[in-house]
């Protein structure tokens, strides 16, 4: 395979990474504001919600470049681009999350 090759896919591979990326931000963006609309709606604090959605819009900003340019230059070294860490690390990351969302709503449902 030609370098020039290598380069191209090196770049579609990581644009895909980038747009799944992009799309479970999104996703966990509408979650938030969805959990916002809802703690409102109850007349709970809002603040749950808009701290997730903060979070999430935090992390959405630095993490998907961040992911590109890994898989992009990964990809050019002729390396797998996967992570051992990333999948148990989101995965406690949301773990946390929504135990940070149930102790503040259970916060909330005993101290009103």
């Amino acid at each position: 395979m030609d370098p020039e090759q290598t380069l191209l896919d090196a770049q579609g591979v990581a644009e895909r990474t980038a747009l799944a990326w992009q799309r479970t931000f999104i996703g966990l963006l509408a979650v938030g504001a969805l959990v916002v609309r809802w703690t409102i709606a109850e007349r709970f604090p809002a603040w749950p919600g808009v701290i997730l959605t903060a979070l999430v819009g935090l992390a959405g900003l630095f993490l998907v470049r961040w992911r590109y340019e890994r898989v992009r230059r990964t990809v050019r070294a002729g390396q797998t681009p996967a992570s051992r860490y990333l999948v148990p690390g989101a995965a406690i990351f949301m773990v946390v999350v929504i135990l940070g969302v149930g102790a503040g709503i259970l916060f909330e449902y005993t101290h009103l």
